[in-house]
């Protein structure tokens, strides 16, 4: 069936995530995210494509429980390549969460993410490994910042700029001790960190997403689906943002 009533109807933005909540005819919630060339449909627990496979509720608890039962244990290339695929998937969620303003299911999604970049540690090999391990600081700033506004809502900023400290800390350490990056405070995620830090102190407590910030996530998103072509466009954008 075509799709072009409900696009036109929706128009794309490349400076924001636009995602919205549908009920389905059997009344479960499903999460919608528009995209360049249409929308992505996602469940709004389990895995996003609401699979289960192996009959486990995602890859990354399959590969667990391999991992627990062999002390041996390596992924292998068709393993990794199924982490890869399930790690977009809860991405593309996780992002959508964040503009919906359900903190903890962002959170849930970032662990789910972050989970699998341990278990590459401990059963992939070196090249592998640092490869994957990039995406650390970015599911770091997510987390963090999920983490940040669920204290802010309770208005609890003593605790939210601990939880923040504390998140600065460990993309400084990734980036130090993983990344081998010896200028850490000039990444993206710290610097967005920082800046939020900035207006929780400056009693500006963020209702959204600074643009700075849309930016760089829509930058993530066409590296990770290798449009280079709009990448190089919001790099442009970011310049002149900064």
């Amino acid at each position: 069936m075509d799709i072009e009533n409900i696009l036109q109807d929706w128009p794309f933005d490349p400076l924001s995530i636009s995602a919205r909540i549908i009920e389905t005819s059997t009344g479960t919630k499903k999460i919608q995210m528009r995209i360049d060339l249409g929308l992505i449909q996602m469940e709004y627990d389990g895995r996003p494509d609401g699979k289960r496979p192996k009959g486990y509720d995602s890859y990354l608890k399959y590969y667990q429980i391999l991992a627990n039962d062999d002390e041996n244990f390596i992924l292998n290339p068709k393993q990794l390549l199924n982490l890869r695929q399930e790690g977009m998937q809860y991405y593309h969620r996780y992002l959508s969460l964040h503009q919906l303003k359900d903190y903890k299911s962002v959170i849930r999604d970032t662990r789910h993410n972050l989970d699998i970049l341990n278990l590459i540690t401990n059963h992939a090999g070196s090249i592998e490994n640092f490869t994957s391990q990039q995406h650390r600081p970015h599911l770091l700033l997510m987390n963090t910042s999920a983490k940040v506004m669920l204290k802010l809502e309770k208005n609890n900023k003593v605790e939210a700029l601990q939880v923040l400290n504390a998140g600065i800390r460990q993309i400084k350490h990734v980036y130090q001790s993983i990344l081998d990056d010896p200028q850490p405070d000039l990444s993206p995620e710290i610097y967005q960190l920082k800046e939020l830090k900035h207006r929780i102190t400056d009693d500006g407590v963020p209702s959204e997403l600074p643009q700075l910030e849309k930016l760089e996530i829509e930058l993530q998103m066409a590296l990770l689906s290798e449009n280079y072509e709009q990448a190089a466009t919001i790099r442009d954008q970011i310049s002149k943002a900064k």
